[in-house]
């Protein structure tokens, strides 16, 4: 595996120009190294062909570099280099699958692919937005009938980037609004932060007017104003938990949800609430007993590993957005051993790949030992890992049994049998019911009729080296 050379001279360039303003354009530089790149390239121009229409336009350069082939200037800050190397021995459906939306992109004059770099930790848009499209429909689905949703996920497992993708997308049917009510510390606070959002107005100058009104009347408030748009109200609630932690009493709290459910109610407006931390054991060790109002009544959804159909797919998108350049023995090894089920962890290795493979070239080999070393020392799983430390705290008999569990997946590649796993875990029927759907609410386990399952690669690599296993 390497980076990819952008320095090489000759290539096939295809310009996507505007009518209106010709220096505005956008490009793929498709360079070639030699004799051996001229099938592929070939293959490439049929498969764009599906996708273009007059205002593209090819060009052959001799030199990338003295570009006097083209008959306008090019605006080279829109220009995406890639070397045909790179789709080398795709079938003409895959190029199809990968050039038609990259195509679409580049008329827009976005990023044509997802990169590892641009996308660690950070909430993915766009193009980087990675393989949840059948979450996205059922979310609208549920929220368009009326339903709150409480959504359920670990951290770093695309929650965030879902719930921004929600509010970008779901906008034809329905009015939503994105809160990332962590850094909110107060009534106060959420208040004002609903305000700006309302109005357009700073946060610093409304939180002053919501502590002389109060935060009750300036909460219905900005909710009636944020559903004054003829779409029925969405109020998405990121990390929602944090900041009822922050408030900290029981009173407190109680009067947070009571005031969200009756500002709600008036406007008929729907929730989404979302987080890392669980929003019913919360409220049980606050001895708040039962939620008010609609926060009693959420219809949750688990938000699953992604799905294995595409991941293999995605993979290439990535490589392609990094610019990491594998030959077929590499990418054996990578659908092997690394996937995007979490994308975060995935994504970070990637980036680590990139920045290594600035200073050389990466065998198999030396992809094993990079991999063994990440794993090694990546916080990319430490929350997954807290979960369990915080449940033994609580239970120590039952987080040993999880653990076991763990131990019996990360063993196997394939799935084990659901009646099996429940019967090796604490309790009743009902309680081995309960500890199997922590399991599965936790950790990157998937299920396949009466099968489970580890979904990603890189944890089950992670467990056996955490637990001390040879991998």
């Amino acid at each position: 595996m390497r980076l990819r050379n952008e320095a090489l001279r000759t290539g096939s360039l295809l310009v996507f120009s505007d009518r209106n303003e010709s220096r505005c354009n956008a490009s793929i530089l498709f360079l070639v190294e030699g004799a051996t790149d001229i099938g592929p390239l070939h293959e490439l121009e049929l498969a764009c062909r599906a996708f273009v229409d007059d205002r593209f336009h090819w060009y052959t350069l001799a030199n990338q570099f003295e570009p006097s082939a083209v008959g306008f200037r090019l605006d080279h800050m829109r220009m995406t280099r890639l070397e045909v190397a790179e789709f080398r021995g795709l079938d003409s459906e895959t190029l199809r699958g990968l050039l038609g939306p990259a195509l679409q992109h580049l008329r827009r004059g976005q990023n044509l692919f997802p990169s590892a770099t641009r996308m660690e930790g950070s909430v993915a848009r766009g193009v980087d937005f990675l393989g949840r499209d059948e979450d996205l429909a059922t979310l609208q689905t549920l929220l368009a009938q009326g339903e709150h949703v409480l959504l359920v996920a670990p951290r770093r497992s695309g929650k965030t980037s879902l719930l921004y993708r929600l509010s970008e997308t779901g906008g034809q049917r329905l009015n939503l609004v994105f809160l990332d009510v962590e850094k909110f510390r107060s009534p106060e606070a959420l208040a004002a932060g609903l305000v700006a959002q309302s109005t357009g107005r700073r946060f610093t100058e409304v939180l002053k007017k919501v502590r002389t009104q109060g935060w009750q009347a300036a909460l219905r408030e900005a909710m009636a104003t944020l559903a004054a748009d003829a779409r029925p109200l969405v109020l998405i609630l990121d990390e929602f938990v944090f900041l009822l932690d922050n408030i900290g009493g029981a009173d407190g709290i109680r009067a947070v949800l009571t005031a969200l459910d009756a500002a709600a109610s008036e406007v008929n407006a729907r929730f989404v609430v979302a987080g890392s931390i669980e929003l019913e054991p919360f409220v049980r060790d606050r001895g708040l007993g039962h939620l008010p109002g609609v926060f009693g009544n959420l219809r949750r959804y688990l938000l699953p590993p992604l799905s294995q159909g595409q991941l293999e797919f995605d993979m290439r998108r990535v490589l392609l957005g990094t610019g990491l350049v594998a030959d077929p023995a590499d990418l054996q090894w990578l659908a092997e051993n690394v996937d995007l089920a979490m994308p975060y962890p995935a994504l970070r290795f990637l980036g680590h790949l990139a920045s290594v493979a600035h200073e050389r070239s990466l065998s198999v080999e030396t992809l094993k030992e990079e991999l063994n070393g990440f794993l090694a020392t990546t916080d990319a799983f430490a929350d997954l890992i807290n979960h369990l430390e915080h449940l033994a705290q609580e239970d120590l008999r039952v987080a040993e049994t999880l653990e076991e569990a763990l131990d019996r997946l990360s063993q196997t590649g394939r799935g084990l049998n659901v009646a099996d796993v429940k019967a090796r875990l604490e309790g009743t029927d009902d309680e081995q019911t309960r500890w199997f759907a922590w399991l599965v609410e936790h950790f990157p386990v998937t299920l396949e009729g009466e099968q489970v399952r580890l979904a990603s690669r890189l944890f089950r690599r992670f467990w056996r080296m955490h637990q001390g296993t040879d991998v």
